[in-house]
């Protein structure tokens, strides 16, 4: 009996820690908001340059956010050398402001930005190859407007 309730005792730890793992992002993907004292403001600033943003809009709790968290982390994995492609995140249970005012609806929602404006919204599937095909045509299109 007891070696059927340490069975079952491993098999719920290891569920539960896959579950939390599956749930992390890479390290690589950029938290936007840094100075919580004008989070606008500095999402503002950040996204003015001349990068590509890619940016996930996300509550921690919500489901799908949760199931696609591991393939934004490898999507900002792969392009972390990018020269002007970045992948990042903001958390709207903290950063209520900047993400009214940018619009958002609901969980999650990605959005690109170029010199601080926003430029598309992405609607496709939430596939590492579908995502990275996405923004690489995007960031082309809009650097290939920049440089004519």
């Amino acid at each position: 009996m007891a070696k059927h309730v340490l069975i079952a005792v491993l098999l719920i730890a290891a569920v539960f820690c896959h579950a939390t793992a599956s749930d992390e992002e890479s390290k690589d993907v950029i938290k936007l908001i840094n100075d919580k004292a004008k989070p606008t403001e500095d999402f503002e600033t950040q996204t003015a340059g001349g990068e590509v943003w890619f940016i996930k809009f996300f509550a921690p709790w919500c489901g799908h956010c949760k199931r696609l968290a591991p393939a934004w982390g490898e999507l900002a994995t792969f392009f972390k050398d990018h020269d002007n492609i970045r992948i990042a995140h903001v958390d709207c249970t903290t950063d209520r402001d900047v993400c009214t005012t940018a619009d958002i609806k609901g969980y999650p929602t990605l959005k690109v930005y170029y010199k601080g404006e926003e430029v598309k919204s992405y609607r496709g599937a939430r596939e590492l190859d579908t995502l990275k095909e996405f923004i690489v045509e995007t960031a082309a299109e809009l650097t290939t407007e920049t440089t004519e």
